[in-house]
C-alpha cells in the first residue's frame, strides 16, 4: 500500500508539471518585434527595405513548414548554390532566374514549387552556356540569354526550353538585354563593338547606334540596358562611367554620371534596371553598392557597403562586388552579389507594399554596413 501511495503521489506530481508547462505555453508570450532594415536610415522617410538572401539550395524552401525542422536538425545538409553568379531576373511571379558563369548555367528559383531547376535543352538536360553575359524576358513570357562566347542570344520558352537562337554577323560581344514592350523587340549590348543593336520579335537586325567614343551618342565597353514604360532606352557606358537615355528613335536624349566617389558618381558601374514605377537603379561593382536616380538622371540614394561574407554570416544590404540588378513588376530589387556567391532581396515601399506591411514601432533599424561605416567614420557621409 506505501509504494502504491508513492507511485499515485509520483503521478500526480507529473501531471501537474505537464499542466503547468500546458499553462505556460498557452499564455500569451510577449511578441518580440523583427528588426527591419531600411534606407535612407535615420528620420528621413523609408524608401527602400532589405528583406533576404539566398545562397544555399534550402533558400528556396523558406516559408515550407520543414524548412527550420530541415536547418536546425541538419536533414539535409545546405549546399552552396552559386559558384560566380552574374546576372538575374524576375518574371515578378515567383521565378527567379540566375546566370551563373562558373557553372555555365541558369538557375531558376522557383519560389511557387520550391525547388531549383537549370534553363533546359527539350531532351531535359541542362543547357550549357559558354559565357551568359546578360538576361531579359519579354512579354510573352520568353527568356533571353546572351552568350558572349557564342556571340549569339538563346531564347527559352515559358517552359524553360530552348527554342531558337538569335545570330548575326555583326554580333561580336554581347552582353546586356532589354525588351522593350513598346516597340516590340530586344536591345542587345555589344559591347566590344561600342554599340547597342535592336532586333524585332523573328531576330532580325533593325538597327544600331554608338560607335566608340566620348561624345553623346557614343560608348565606350558600354555592358547593360534598360526600358522605361515609355520606350526610352538607357544604356550604362560603363567605361565612361555614365548612363545614356535615347528616344524609340535612338536620338540622344540626355546623360548622367560620372567617374568618382561622390554621391551619383561610378567607380565600375556593371548592372542596370529600371522600375515600373521608371526609377534607374545602377549597382557599382568596385564601390559595393547600388544608386537610385530618378529617369531625368537626379541622384536620388545609394544602398549598400562593403561586407564580405566572414563565418556564414551574412551582412543585410552589405555587398562584396555586386553585378546584376533587376526589378520585377511588384518592385522588389534583386541584386547579384557576386563574390560572396548569393543574390539579394530588396523591396521599394510603394504604397500597396506598406499598406500590407506596415511599419511598428521599434522596428526600424540601421543596416549594419552603415552603422559599422558611422562607428569607424563618426559620419555617413564620408
Amino acid at each position: 500500500m506505501k509504494k502504491e501511495g508513492m507511485n499515485r503521489f509520483r503521478n500526480l506530481l507529473l501531471w501537474a508539471g505537464l499542466l503547468l508547462l500546458l499553462a505556460a505555453c498557452s499564455a500569451p508570450q510577449p511578441q518580440q518585434v523583427r528588426k527591419r532594415y531600411f534606407w535612407p536610415p535615420g528620420d528621413i522617410a523609408p524608401k527602400i527595405e532589405y528583406i533576404n538572401f539566398y545562397h544555399a539550395d534550402q533558400d528556396v524552401r523558406r516559408g515550407v513548414n520543414d524548412w527550420l525542422e530541415e536547418t536546425i536538425f541538419g536533414k539535409d545538409r545546405p549546399r552552396r548554390a552559386f559558384v560566380r553568379p552574374s546576372v538575374v531576373a524576375s518574371d515578378g511571379k515567383g521565378r527567379l532566374f540566375v546566370a551563373d558563369q562558373g557553372l555555365s548555367q541558369v538557375q531558376v528559383w522557383d519560389f511557387n514549387t520550391h525547388e531549383i531547376r537549370h534553363l533546359r535543352y527539350p531532351s531535359g538536360a541542362s543547357f550549357a552556356f559558354q559565357l551568359p553575359a546578360g538576361m531579359t524576358l519579354d512579354d510573352a513570357g520568353h527568356i533571353y540569354v546572351s552568350d558572349s562566347l557564342r556571340k549569339q542570344i538563346l531564347v527559352f520558352d515559358d517552359d524553360e526550353l530552348v527554342v531558337r537562337e538569335i545570330e548575326n554577323g555583326a554580333l561580336q560581344r554581347p552582353t546586356g538585354l532589354a525588351f522593350d514592350p513598346v516597340r516590340g523587340g530586344l536591345y542587345v549590348v555589344d559591347t566590344a563593338a561600342h554599340k547597342v543593336h535592336f532586333f524585332d520579335r523573328a531576330g532580325k537586325l533593325v538597327s544600331s547606334i554608338g560607335g566608340r567614343g566620348v561624345a553623346p551618342g557614343q560608348f565606350n565597353f558600354p555592358v547593360d540596358c534598360a526600358v522605361d514604360s515609355d520606350g526610352n532606352l538607357f544604356v550604362l557606358d560603363s567605361m565612361n562611367a555614365r548612363v545614356q537615355v535615347f528616344d524609340r528613335e535612338g536620338g540622344f536624349v540626355r546623360a548622367f554620371g560620372e567617374r568618382g566617389t561622390a554621391l551619383g558618381s561610378f567607380m565600375i558601374p556593371k548592372s542596370i534596371a529600371v522600375s515600373p514605377s521608371n526609377l534607374v537603379y545602377v549597382t557599382d561593382s568596385q564601390a559595393h553598392k547600388f544608386v537610385v536616380f530618378s529617369r531625368e538622371g537626379d541622384f536620388l540614394l545609394t544602398v549598400g557597403g562593403e561586407a564580405p561574407m566572414v563565418d556564414g554570416k551574412v551582412s543585410p544590404g552589405g555587398f562584396y562586388l555586386p553585378e546584376g540588378i533587376d526589378i520585377d513588376s511588384g518592385e522588389a530589387i534583386w541584386v547579384v552579389d557576386s563574390l560572396n556567391r548569393m543574390v539579394h532581396q530588396f523591396q521599394y515601399l510603394t504604397p500597396e507594399y506598406l499598406a500590407a506591411h506596415p511599419i511598428l514601432p521599434g522596428q526600424a533599424f540601421m543596416p549594419p554596413v552603415l552603422q559599422k561605416k558611422l562607428e569607424t567614420n563618426g559620419s555617413l557621409n564620408r
